[in-house]
């Protein structure tokens, strides 16, 4: 690997970094902004880019990583969806990318090995995975950075997912909103934010808690002209709703088609997995209470197409990725339009036809809401109010029987569109249309 390193990290030619994706990460072109995003931070600048899912955002900071002497830091939300980008980072085909993370999980004999790795003069660790309250609590992290700074061998951090930062964001975490030490840390450290989904307010209030007001911000448009857009109107009754689950996708799908469908808890998605099963579906579920062993297995599966749907939670569903995933279901409904447009976003990643739908009613409106008044860390009122601020966007857009669903979306995150270039690819155009 060491022939694609570009020295002290600075941008080369473009054909070396061309070179790095196509006989690292296997890709013969890049997508929009990639390449741009890539050579900000390669020069040392702070960047945050915006792509929706499926546009290629863990590109913009794994391909520098390789390029760059030192390691590049990757702060993400879950332990579970880590050990996943880590194995994947490992196994990458046709080269196997040096990746790594540290927990209070990791096995005594694989934290020593990582440890003097990183001790070394130029460790061959690229990517260092942590999670935020790792690098709040750990003070031992903190000066293993410090010294990987004053040797020079600190590349940037890297902060996915967000949105988490903020209280505006949809999946707010009260130690991501400590990350702003890092730049107090180390100013020189180049940062790169990376999010699917944020309006300009979290946006701006990202940037502000990070300390990186004037970062290169790179975006793309929310339009996703492959996906299609429907809301069905859920039975109450759980006997029923599944029955009405299994009956559409029986009925609307192959038996050879590949889909997602979220429910909201992780009993739930073993519940729909194994109906679905029991009826000759090939489903399984994957959710962040099965072993990393467990997830690699189902993904495994997925990829190999011996499992056509997985039902994932929620929360969880971030850690999955396929590109022909032909429809996402919603079995429960989104706490927030970001949340939705994200995981809705893993349908058609091939730029095929695909289509989103939610089996919507009041009652899992209900249960979200509980959900959102637990008492639970870094859950205050003001944080409260925003998370219901946002369902009730959620049940706005799903409610709505005239409105372009499209033109809903896209206009929920600042941009403008067309509702005559919808093209009756949803259900509210389609059905005007008809009358």
């Amino acid at each position: 690997m060491d022939q694609f390193l570009l020295p002290n990290g600075r941008p080369g030619a473009d054909d070396q970094i061309a070179r790095a994706n196509r006989y690292i990460f296997g890709n013969s072109s890049f997508r929009t902004n990639q390449r741009n995003a890539i050579l900000t931070t390669l020069n040392r600048e702070d960047v945050f880019v915006l792509m929706p899912t499926g546009g290629g955002k863990s590109l913009c900071y794994q391909l520098p990583a390789v390029l760059s002497e030192g390691v590049t830091i990757v702060v993400s939300p879950l332990l579970s969806l880590i050990q996943d980008q880590v194995t994947s980072l490992v196994r990458n085909k046709p080269v196997g990318i040096p990746a790594a993370y540290l927990s209070s999980q990791t096995a005594v004999k694989l934290l020593k090995a990582v440890l003097r790795d990183l001790h070394r003069p130029v460790p061959t660790i690229k990517l260092l995975y942590v999670t935020p309250e790792k690098l709040a609590s750990s003070s031992s992290l903190i000066s293993l950075l410090e010294d990987l700074n004053r040797r020079g061998m600190l590349a940037r951090f890297v902060v996915d997912e967000a949105h988490c930062v903020t209280q505006w964001g949809h999946d707010f975490r009260p130690d991501y909103n400590k990350l702003g030490r890092l730049k107090e840390l180390f100013p020189q450290v180049p940062v790169m934010a990376l999010t699917a989904t944020a309006p300009q307010k979290v946006i701006d209030s990202v940037k502000k808690i990070l300390k990186i007001p004037r970062a290169t911000v790179f975006t793309m448009s929310f339009n996703r002209t492959n996906l299609s857009f429907d809301v069905i109107d859920k039975e109450n009754e759980e006997p029923k709703a599944l029955a009405q689950l299994h009956s559409y996708i029986a009925s609307k799908y192959a038996n050879n088609v590949v889909g997602i469908v979220y429910c909201m808890t992780k009993q739930q998605s073993e519940d729909v997995a194994n109906y679905l099963f029991d009826r000759g579906i090939q489903a399984d579920f994957y959710h962040a209470g099965q072993s990393s062993t467990d997830r690699e297995m189902v993904q495994e599966a997925w990829q190999d197409g011996q499992v056509k749907v997985v039902c994932a939670t929620i929360a969880y569903g971030m850690g999955i990725d396929k590109a022909d995933v032909r429809y996402v279901i919603h079995y429960s409904v989104a706490k927030s339009i970001e949340g939705y447009y994200q995981e809705a976003g893993r349908a058609g990643r091939d730029g095929q036809s695909s289509q989103c739908t939610i089996f919507y009613n009041r009652r899992d409106v209900s249960k979200i809401r509980g959900i959102i008044n637990m008492p639970k860390k870094g859950n205050t009122m003001k944080t409260r109010g925003v998370h219901m601020e946002k369902l009730e966007r959620m049940m706005e857009y799903c409610e709505e029987r005239a409105s372009c669903r499209r033109q809903y979306l896209v206009s929920y995150f600042g941009q403008s569109f067309n509702r005559k270039d919808c093209n009756k690819t949803c259900d509210n155009c389609r059905r005007v249309i008809a009358h």
